[in-house]
């Protein structure tokens, strides 16, 4: 009467376990040859591959599962190579080969033995089962192991990228320091600031360093509530409409404090007027003039705005009627299409604004004070 499976699969695990160290050194040259593992002494690999032994042979017993002791071996196993730089990959191909050399050793000997088809067949899937549960065990460990390293990596970019803005580096020490980043006394850079009403800091950081691509310089942190950078070049690539940045530049790394209070002071104008994507000191020059020069503003809303407000009935949309004229070049056809009105209610509109105010608003200089009160007026209504 033959044997049952149960007997001769045992039978095959325990040959397996007399050759343990025949197959240790087997291991040992599979992973060897693996150019990521040749940082990894071979006393350190010696008991991964002797667990591995171990593992096919309690699968050959029918042994669902080793110790909790084995798999908590395996994640530790997975930290450690992570820590010194093996890619998940590598390790799932060093731990499959591994598995493999023993499977090939266990067809082997079945195939010795005569051991009948259904046998080798139930063996090689409790084998493998077994493996797959276990290399699980072996990327968890690598996986916590790289996000605890990008988490440290992350804070140390945050720390710096703070110092560096706040001034509080010497160029020496910015330079040793930034050395992974790309810094040098004889390059510029670019700085900004960039904030989202609907997407947290953490978030908008990982944007960021999307659309910067890649550069020779990209430092990317979240700052106060905000997002800051610091890059070897502007940033092209897409954003979405929420995002508005400030951007100034190109400064030298002994200016990277005052290139961020520039881009710090675009990004709040820009926000406050409403302004969004990126935003430089070309772009934001006029308002910036409106928001440094506020008695200038009150004085101009005082005569411009104020009157017009008091006629409570249509002052809200003889402003508004106004300042789309203006921005549409003084353009009356343009500006009653975008208004969604006849042109001579638009004609009316602003004569009417020019009966309460006195402004020619074909003077040029009129026109400008015009301009320059109704931005003042979006500041005073914007939140600071």
């Amino acid at each position: 009467m033959p044997e049952p499976i149960e007997a001769q699969l045992a039978m095959m695990a325990t040959e397996l376990s007399q050759q343990a160290d025949e197959l240790v050194a087997g291991q040992l040259r599979v992973i060897g040859a693996i150019g990521s593992y040749r940082v990894v002494p071979p006393s350190e690999i010696r008991p991964s591959a002797h667990r591995n032994v171990l593992r096919v042979v309690s699968a050959l017993r029918g042994e669902d599962h080793l110790s909790a002791g084995v798999a908590a071996d395996e994640r530790e196993t997975g930290r450690r190579r992570a820590l010194q730089g093996i890619p998940s990959a590598d390790v799932l191909t060093a731990y499959r080969s591994c598995i493999a050399l023993l499977r090939d050793e266990f067809l082997r000997l079945a195939q010795a033995e005569a051991i009948p088809a259904d046998a080798v067949l139930l063996g090689t899937q409790q084998i493998w089962q077994l493996g797959d549960h276990y290399s699980s065990e072996f990327l968890d460990g690598h996986r916590e192991a790289e996000l605890d390293l990008t988490r440290r990596a992350e804070q140390q970019q945050t720390i710096l990228l703070a110092r560096l803005l706040k001034g509080t580096m010497t160029t020496d020490q910015v330079v040793a320091a930034g050395i992974g980043f790309g810094f040098a006394v004889d390059k510029h850079y670019w700085v900004l600031r960039a904030r989202s009403d609907s997407t947290d800091p953490v978030a908008l950081s990982n944007r960021m360093r999307r659309a910067a691509g890649e550069q020779d310089t990209a430092l990317v942190g979240t700052y106060g509530g905000d997002v800051a950078a610091v890059l070897s070049r502007p940033i092209t690539g897409e954003l979405t409409d929420d995002v508005t940045i400030g951007l100034a530049g190109p400064t030298g790394l002994s200016q990277l404090r005052t290139g961020f209070a520039e881009a710090t002071q675009l990004l709040e104008v820009a926000t406050r007027f409403g302004h969004r994507g990126i935003v430089d000191h070309s772009r934001m020059a006029l308002r910036l003039a409106v928001a440094k020069e506020p008695e200038l503003g009150k004085q101009l809303h005082a005569r411009y705005v104020e009157p017009v407000e008091a006629e409570s009935a249509i002052g809200e949309v003889l402003l508004a009627s106004v300042e789309t004229y203006l921005t549409r070049r003084r353009s009356i056809p343009e500006a009653a299409t975008a208004l969604s009105v006849h042109v001579n209610t638009l004609r009316y509109r602003l004569e009417r604004f020019a009966m309460l105010t006195g402004a020619d608003l074909q003077d040029t200089d009129t026109m400008f004070e015009v301009w320059w009160a109704l931005q003042y007026r979006i500041l005073c209504e914007s939140p600071t």
